[in-house]
């Protein structure tokens, strides 16, 4: 068996030399990062890349990039850094912009037709077209799903999820529960994970019909109606329906335990990976929750989507040996042993429908909310910073400023439009 398995050290500096100096070669490099639990990762990831190199004879030589230093071991090779053959990555729209035609990821057009591409959900597949040009195989996904406590459903007299802004307004006012003395016993509503209201807000402004850019990445389109209309929903949640806790913008303010608990009756933009975590941690609310596709707004019912792909990078000399490794990788047999070692959802509605993701009802949901995935990722190298979900980021201090602190809408909307458009010609 020459396949080899490395763990990078935890710098990239250190990952570029290490990379550099270990390959061997004839054997193409390639690198992932790592998913669930580690060992069980490397195994999976020998035993594919085994019956790989037993089907073509070609050799490869695995790393695993630390996801800790993944984000500057990518920006690193699309400035120009010492670069594998092909990898697992993600980001595609700002990594390709900021390498342009020199680094970064390389587009393989001539190599589309021999991939299935429509076995594919069209969502993932977002994720590696940028500009027209195809640069790889989606294989795994993250999704956002509505996350709602049953029995407070019942006991508000619903029947089923809300299917739409207005309808969760009315259900959150329906299973908000205060005591005798006014106080909060079950908030009707949360918007999403933990503390991050950049996050919240991005599949609101999509349902309402906005896009944050232009394709190319190069104007900002923050400042319409589409906007107005996410933030009012948000600011109304916590000051006109009195429904979403104010204190859930504030840093540390945990969304899980609170539903859990019966805390939250419903959280619209709920990580797919907490129906395993309340299997898992909370064995005794088990009959009390259901998971459900995002409602929808005025446009569409868009959820926000993460993904990572297979693909190749500029400069390498092994095209034909890499396309040849993401054929074999993008196989639904591969990508249900990459979806099982990882926990990630699957980017292939066939592997969604194996039993694997249909031994439970949340499960299922998440294989229909699929559908609606938008992706989080946008074609500026400064989105990162554009959409960072702390202070003094722009997409946050805009859903604060409005929401928290109740500040003039227009004025905040434009100013935000300003910086960002600022940034994006830096």
């Amino acid at each position: 068996m020459k396949t080899i398995t490395k763990i990078l050290c935890t710098t990239s500096l250190c990952a570029t030399f290490a990379m550099a100096n270990t390959a061997h070669a004839d054997a193409v490099q390639f690198w992932t990062m790592p998913y669930g639990d580690q060992i069980v990762w490397q195994d999976t990831m020998d035993e594919l890349l085994e019956g790989f190199e037993a089907q073509t004879g070609i050799e490869v030589q695995h790393e695993t990039v630390p996801w800790g230093n993944a984000f500057q071991t990518y920006l690193t090779i699309a400035q120009g850094g010492a670069a594998p053959d092909c990898a697992d990555m993600y980001w595609l729209h700002s990594f390709s912009a900021i390498g342009g035609d020199k680094y970064g990821p390389l587009p393989i057009n001539e190599y589309k037709d021999r991939f299935d591409l429509d076995a594919f959900y069209e969502g993932a597949l977002v994720d590696v077209t940028y500009l027209d040009d195809f640069y790889g195989v989606p294989w795994r996904g993250d999704i956002r799903v509505m996350l709602y406590n049953t029995e407070a459903a019942a006991e508000a007299g619903i029947s089923g999820p809300p299917t739409n802004w207005d309808e969760t307004i009315a259900a959150a006012k329906a299973m908000h529960k205060v005591d005798d003395k006014g106080r909060v016993v079950r908030w009707g509503y949360a918007f999403g994970s933990n503390s991050r209201p950049t996050d919240w807000m991005m599949p609101l402004y999509w349902q309402a019909g906005g896009e944050f850019m232009s394709e190319d990445g190069k104007t900002a389109t923050i400042d319409n109606q589409a906007m107005r209309d996410a933030l009012t929903f948000m600011h109304d949640m916590v000051h006109v329906h009195k429904v979403a806790d104010i204190d859930s913008f504030e840093k540390g303010y945990e969304t899980l335990p609170m539903f859990a608990d019966g805390q939250i009756a419903l959280i619209s933009s709920a990580e797919q990976a907490w129906g395993k975590r309340l299997d898992a941690e909370y064995p005794s609310a088990e009959g009390t929750w259901a998971m459900a596709r995002s409602a929808a707004g005025a446009q569409d019912a868009d959820s926000f989507s993460g993904a990572g792909y297979f693909g190749l990078l500029r400069g390498t000399e092994k095209v034909e040996e890499c396309v040849a490794l993401l054929e074999y990788l993008s196989s639904d047999d591969s990508i249900l042993a990459l979806s099982q070692a990882s926990g990630n959802v699957a980017t292939k509605p066939a592997v969604m429908q194996s039993d694997l993701w249909s031994d439970r009802p949340w499960k299922k949901v998440v294989g229909v909310a699929l559908e609606d995935a938008h992706t989080s990722q946008h074609a500026a190298p400064a989105w990162s910073a554009i959409a960072t979900p702390e202070p003094g980021g722009i997409i946050f201090d805009l859903v604060y400023n409005t929401v928290v602190l109740q500040a003039d809408m227009d004025a905040e909307i434009a100013k935000a439009q300003a910086l960002m458009q600022a940034e994006l010609q830096r």
